[in-house]
């Protein structure tokens, strides 16, 4: 067949969306509440922690998805960023706080990795192009549109909201997958 909206596809997608959506909403608010620890100076380090170990992790996780499976290393992945949404509010310290940054990172070279090898996986070789881009579009969409919904859930309740939020995305992601 050539299809490749099929039904594993159709639930990768919204399953990638809300990954996404999991940890872009809080990066509006991550700086004020690294501040509202003490932690002003250490603003970059936000991102760049996150990132460097997203980017770290991903060669291994793609080595470990060849090995024990593409759904293994989504579940890994996802299952980090529920842990990781859910120590937010745990946090008073920053080096807790920029730790935890680094462990969430992970996630993110994790989930992704092991979704990209999955859809190689399951649509046909000359669509292959096609299907990450519309997984691509998934990415995005829960990327720009969860973060007005982390500062909507911070103003009008508070920021350990906005990190139970996280985790309930992370989650939904975790069971879609399964």
């Amino acid at each position: 067949s050539h299809a490749i909206y099929t039904r594993s596809f159709l639930l990768l997608c919204p399953s990638h969306a809300l990954f996404a959506g999991s940890f872009h909403m809080m990066i509006p608010e991550l700086p004020s509440y690294l501040s509202s620890l003490g932690g002003a100076e250490h603003k970059g380090l936000i991102i760049a922690l996150f990132t460097i170990t997203a980017g770290v992790s991903r060669p291994f996780s793609g080595k470990l998805a060849d090995t024990i499976g593409r759904l293994p290393v989504m579940y890994v992945g996802t299952f980090a960023c529920v842990i990781c949404s859910l120590l937010y509010p745990q946090l008073a310290l920053v080096s807790g706080f920029l730790a935890l940054r680094f462990f969430h990172g992970f996630s993110t070279g994790f989930k992704p990795t092991g979704t990209s090898a999955y859809v190689a996986d399951i649509v046909p070789d000359g669509r292959r192009g096609e299907a990450m881009g519309t997984l691509g579009i998934c990415l995005s969409l829960g990327a720009s549109s969860s973060p007005p919904l982390g500062s909507w859930l911070v103003k009008h309740y508070d920021i350990n909201a906005m990190f139970y939020a996280s985790a309930v995305f992370a989650v939904l992601s975790m069971l879609i997958l399964m």
